[in-house]
């Protein structure tokens, strides 16, 4: 069915619709000009860091885009485009765009899959027996030990990924490693429990975010992969979209020294404003596929104009997450934000599903944890399917946010998975739980035949 119209919140509608006007008018004719601006460069692994970066005479690495927006080379309406079919090891992190007008492209040129932007150490046969059954490897930057992600100077690992699978068995401790492919990292070493020789070609991912994209700037069909933290951190940057990416095999590092691991696809940080991502496939993260999170300061205190629409997310701990912090001031908070028309399957199945050590109900398609500044956000037309422990966890304080509003989603969980994490309707008494809620007006709920998406193992 065709669900009505939107009901704007009383705070949606005094903020008024010219914002929104202006907002999408930097993703009209602006992208226009980026794609086709005064300045294009191209990206192969195949090319040279001291070539012009033309298609013929491409640049090399990451680094060197870098470099090009630290100068000045690149600059606002212009576009840096990488080879389909390369993977360029490392990272991204766009220092501020210079220029006053425009936006930066970051994407694609030639034909076959996405350029990949990957954050992976992988081994050389240079393991050490550190003791028996333990074998450890130099992943400092430069060691000469691994290939890939040689730059990073990060040893904090995420997981490993070995013949195709991910192994993200992270201990505590060197005499903690008890299994084959447990780990554990120091300033040095990456340690792993192995009855033989782990050789080359174990793909090691260390804490560092895949991409940090600047304000005025697209991401457009880039695959990113390998990262031990975030795929994509926006940190409290304006007028982004990040659309048709693919993000996966992300997260794992750890955060604090209490053992917490971390590691989302794209996380929005708060300050963040006028950022839209469609289109996008997110698969296989620590954490969660989406995030809006952070605690209000005095020149970063809201979320404005966040959209997410028409993502796929697969096998993901969580698929949508909000959490904030600080006083509620003026103009504080999530502001005209939305998540819609996304497919959402199989929530607290992803690779680090049973190793975390807080494996208690994060296993949910909407995670909120205390939510301390005012919420408008609208969760609509999306399909949520299938989840480890529920559709929704109100986690935190356990007060679902007044702002945080839920209609006309389709969502259909395993026999017995909890409606609400919190409280005691199943999905077999979703009817109850609407009832009781007034959350999900029109939305229509279902019973799988088993606890993940139909037709899947």
């Amino acid at each position: 069915m065709t669900p009505p119209p939107r009901p704007f919140s009383r705070r949606t509608l005094l903020q008024g619709a010219a914002a929104g006007i202006a907002s999408s008018a930097v993703f009209t004719d602006e992208r226009t000009r980026s794609r086709g601006g005064r300045n294009t460069r191209y990206v192969s692994v195949f090319g040279s860091d001291s070539a012009p970066g033309t298609e013929a005479a491409p640049w090399r690495s990451l680094a060197r885009i870098q470099d090009a927006l630290r100068r000045g080379d690149l600059r606002r309406g212009d576009a840096v485009l990488l080879r389909r079919g390369d993977t360029f090891f490392g990272t991204l992190h766009e220092p501020s765009i210079k220029g006053t007008s425009g936006v930066l492209t970051v994407g694609a040129y030639g034909t076959g899959p996405r350029p990949k932007v990957a954050g992976y150490k992988v081994s050389k046969p240079a393991w050490v027996q550190h003791a028996t059954g333990v074998w450890k490897l130099d992943i400092t930057a430069r060691s000469g030990q691994y290939s890939g992600n040689t730059g990073a100077p990060s040893t904090n690992v995420g997981f490993l990924k070995v013949a195709g699978l991910i192994r993200g068995w992270k201990r505590t401790s060197l005499d903690a490693l008890a299994n084959q492919w447990d780990f554990y990292s120091d300033e040095t070493f990456v340690y792993v429990r192995s009855s033989f020789d782990p050789g080359d070609g174990v793909a090691i991912a260390v804490q560092q975010d895949g991409i940090r994209p600047a304000s005025h700037s697209i991401l457009d069909g880039i695959h990113i992969e390998g990262h031990g933290a975030h795929g994509i951190a926006t940190g409290g940057s304006e007028n982004i979209r990040i659309r048709n990416c693919r993000l996966e095999d992300l997260g794992g590092s750890r955060l604090s020294s209490d053992g917490t691991r971390y590691g989302n696809g794209i996380e929005v940080w708060i300050g963040g404003s006028n950022i839209i991502m469609e289109d996008n496939t997110i698969r296989e993260c620590y954490d969660v596929a989406f995030t809006m999170q952070g605690t209000a300061m005095k020149d970063a205190k809201s979320w404005t104009d966040i959209h997410f629409r028409n993502n796929r997310v697969e096998n993901c701990n969580q698929t949508f997450e909000m959490w904030s912090a600080g006083d509620a001031s003026p103009g504080s908070g999530h502001i005209r934000c939305t998540f819609t028309d996304n497919v959402c399957t199989d929530a607290g199945y992803s690779w680090a599903a049973t190793i975390r050590p807080d494996t208690d109900g994060k296993g949910t398609h909407i995670l909120t944890y205390d939510t301390e500044l005012p919420v408008d956000v609208e969760v609509t037309r999306n399909q949520f399917i299938g989840a480890r422990d529920s559709y929704i966890n109100i986690s935190g304080d356990r007060k679902a946010p007044t702002g945080l509003n839920l209609h006309h989603n389709i969502i259909k969980l395993g026999p017995g998975k909890k409606t609400d994490y919190q409280t005691a309707e199943t999905i077999e008494q979703a009817a109850h739980w609407q009832s009781r809620t007034g959350k999900e007006r029109g939305s229509t709920f279902g019973v799988l035949t088993t606890g993940r998406c139909e037709g899947r193992s």
